[in-house]
């Protein structure tokens, strides 16, 4: 089915790599180090190599190291993105940072004891959005509150810690955030960012899953013909009825093939083909796309053949980062390639760290 090998030990080295001395290039990332570790760890859970690149003790250190990010106060907790350049207090909390070190620790087989959240009420606004940060005086921003990907965030960290749909409903106003959502679709039937925004495939993501979170039955978007109609139209393919455009559309690339753009008129990415494929497949529609061609996009436009790891794009110049290799794997993942392990779509956890949550006793 895929023409080019999946480089297996490349991606494996790359993403020690990440884990360990981070590239030059990353030393700016220093607020996103829990969001590198998440999609490191999960990518050597994936490809069945965390245990054989960290010993137990290592994957204790960076146990250790995630709960260093873990801000207690007497009335929240949650984690910072930083140890380096935040207050070590409440302000700091971000509920992105909380998120993916629930993913991470997750992953490293952590049974999440010493994690107590009590912010995401206060994080709820109004309007049933979610903010970032904890809606407080001196951190508040209204403009914060209408970002679609929070929600998504949000209702992930609680779901992780709560489980059941009947304590998340008593936890935080599920009603209104279903409307906040639903306000924000389009009449392509995408979803923007914020109110007004162009329709885009990771804000798609973001509703189905957000809504996913809090549902079980996927009530919330089942038969939305035109939400799927959407995705399905974020792959690209050019062809003998379509060729033309090749010659006549600056934005039109033939390396593009099989791929997905999260927009119309933009170029094939390789996290897009994640967040489309994953977006459809929690909506049990991911058999309408072109399977072979979004594979072959990946492993031979944009896995980085040298390094491992994938380029954001089929541009051989480019240089592979934590998030598109780990989302080229989780892509491929949903593709089916028999050396990656599975992957859950909904809480975008190896199978296997899924698993280890469900055996988690929360209460």
């Amino acid at each position: 089915m895929f023409l080019n090998p999946l480089k297996i030990n490349h991606h494996i080295q790359c993403h020690s790599r990440f884990l360990g001395l981070l590239p030059a290039k990353f030393q700016s990332e220093d607020s996103n180090t829990l969001a590198i570790a998440y999609f490191s760890l999960s990518s050597l859970e994936l490809l069945n190599a965390l245990d054989t690149v960290f010993t137990h003790s290592e994957k204790r250190s960076l146990t250790n190291y995630i709960y260093k990010h873990l801000i207690e106060t007497d009335n929240y907790a949650g984690f910072c993105g930083s140890l380096t350049y935040l207050p070590h207090n409440e302000s700091s909390i971000e509920l992105a940072a909380t998120c993916f070190a629930l993913q991470s620790l997750i992953v490293l087989k952590d049974d999440l004891h010493r994690v107590i959240i009590r912010t995401i009420q206060e994080c709820q606004t109004e309007d049933g959005g979610f903010t970032n940060t904890l809606t407080s005086a001196h951190t508040f921003s209204t403009n914060e509150a209408l970002d679609l990907r929070y929600c998504m965030i949000a209702t992930t960290i609680i779901k992780l810690l709560l489980r059941d749909t009947t304590s998340i409903a008593k936890t935080i106003d599920v009603n209104s955030l279903i409307t906040f959502i639903s306000n924000l679709q389009n009449i392509d039937g995408g979803y923007g960012m914020r109110s007004g925004d162009e329709s885009h495939a990771g804000m798609v993501f973001c509703a189905v899953d957000a809504l996913a979170m809090i549902s079980d039955n996927n009530q919330h978007y089942d038969n939305n013909e035109a939400l799927i109609d959407f995705l399905v139209h974020r792959q690209i393919w050019y062809d003998e009825y379509n060729k033309t455009e090749l010659s006549h559309n600056a934005y039109a690339d033939i390396a593009d093939n099989g791929g997905f753009n999260g927009r119309l008129n933009k170029a094939g990415d390789t996290c897009y083909v994640f967040w489309t494929l994953a977006a459809l497949n929690i909506c049990s529609k991911d058999s309408l796309i072109n399977k072979e061609a979004a594979g072959m996009f990946l492993l031979n436009g944009t896995q980085n053949n040298f390094m491992g790891g994938f380029n954001k794009t089929a541009n051989s110049d480019e240089l592979p980062d934590p998030l598109h290799s780990f989302l080229g794997l989780a892509a491929l993942s949903i593709l089916g390639h028999e050396k990656v392990g599975k992957i859950n779509t909904q809480f975008v956890l190896p199978e296997s760290s899924y698993k280890h949550w469900q055996s988690l006793s929360l209460s």
